[in-house]
């Protein structure tokens, strides 16, 4: 018996001293420059959209996009909003605007709230779930919404599962050399899947040390 607690000692204090110096480093917010995203935010279901026309304030208004995907716009009627861009929406509805009733109309559209922005954050976290999620949340702020990785993940390796038109695409992050700025923090996407690995020598000490706990109170 002394053997082995002499063994699950030192595996333990190895194992939890690396996983100290992971969770410190990942601690607080990230340091390298995230990336731009690769693409513009695109709109979605049950968005809050301000839609202004400049200098008629009769026009601009705050709307919800609707199960359907789509808001009223005065003059207009329905316009598909989800699936475009906040930019590509302004000028659609400015052509609109400007082929039936105001000369060279100036329309911006801006996503005061991204409902449908949302990511699944599984995996070794201390709090799994699905997450909402801004424009431009990166990976590391995903998982601190989780309450970050817990005692036995391996922060150096967490996936990052993506579907899109093209089909399924799969990423692997070290959220250790995010934080330290080596590599870039990547921002996520509506409906993206993170997943923080579990480090087995981190799930073996604490299953271990459960077992050796249970035997010392059997046999004193």
């Amino acid at each position: 018996m002394k053997r082995l607690l002499v063994l699950f000692s030192a595996l333990a204090v190895s194992a939890f001293q690396a996983d100290a110096q992971d969770m410190a480093s990942i601690s607080g917010p990230a340091i390298g420059t995230a990336t731009s995203p690769t693409a513009e935010y695109t709109i979605g279901v049950e968005d809050t959209l301000q839609i202004d026309v400049f200098d008629v304030p009769d026009l601009s208004r705050t709307v919800q996009v609707d199960g359907a995907g789509s808001i009223v716009v005065p003059l207009i009627g329905q316009v598909q909003a989800s699936g475009r861009t906040p930019n590509q929406l302004a000028d659609y509805i400015a052509t609109e605007l400007g082929e039936k009733y105001l000369k060279n109309p100036i329309v911006t559209a801006m996503v005061k709230d991204p409902a449908s922005q949302k990511v699944t954050v599984d995996g070794s976290v201390v709090q799994p779930g699905i997450y909402q999620i801004g424009p431009h949340t990166t990976l590391l702020q995903a998982v601190a919404l989780a309450r970050g990785p817990d005692q036995v993940s391996d922060a150096h390796r967490v996936t990052l599962i993506r579907r899109g038109a093209d089909g399924q695409t799969v990423s692997i992050f070290d959220l250790v050399d995010i934080r330290e700025g080596k590599t870039a923090d990547p921002f996520l996407r509506a409906n993206d899947i993170v997943v923080v690995d579990v480090s087995d020598i981190r799930r073996f000490v604490r299953d271990f040390g459960n077992v050796i706990s249970l035997a010392a109170l059997l046999h004193p």
